[in-house]
């Protein structure tokens, strides 16, 4: 895995949080989104550009935070996507109010843009995302 370095990290303000999560929202997000939560929650990595299967030189801004108070929440997010795609689990921002989410039904990582309500494939799993971000 290419070492990316976090900043901005916002620690979990309870160890249950992202358990806490999942139960309130009825969905299970695989372990390796799980486990960079906990360990960088809301952060910023320093490699942030990454490509989907129609477009070259999208921008990762952050993680989602899952303490409720903090500026960007999952909380939020979710909130906006359960009336346009109920199969999406947003996990990171990017500048432009987009979304990078976990795909419930195909279990891969997807873009969501706000402004079409249209995704675009980024990869099979959370891991292959991190692994793919570059800088520009």
């Amino acid at each position: 895995m290419s070492k990316l370095t976090w900043k901005y990290v916002k620690p979990l303000k309870d160890n249950e949080s992202v358990e806490g999560f999942e139960a309130l929202n009825d969905v299970q997000l695989p372990k390796d989104i799980t486990d960079c939560i906990k360990q960088n929650n809301g952060g910023r990595p320093d490699k942030k550009v990454f490509d989907t299967d129609v477009s070259e030189g999208r921008v990762m801004k952050s993680l989602l935070s899952f303490n409720k108070d903090d500026l960007e929440t999952v909380y939020d997010a979710i909130d906006v996507l359960k009336n346009e795609r109920k199969s999406l689990v947003p996990i990171a921002s990017d500048p432009s109010g987009n979304y990078i989410c976990y795909n419930l039904i195909h279990k891969d990582i997807v873009f969501w843009l706000h402004e079409t309500n249209i995704t675009e494939k980024v990869s099979d799993s959370f891991t292959t995302f991190l692994n793919g971000l570059y800088v520009e």
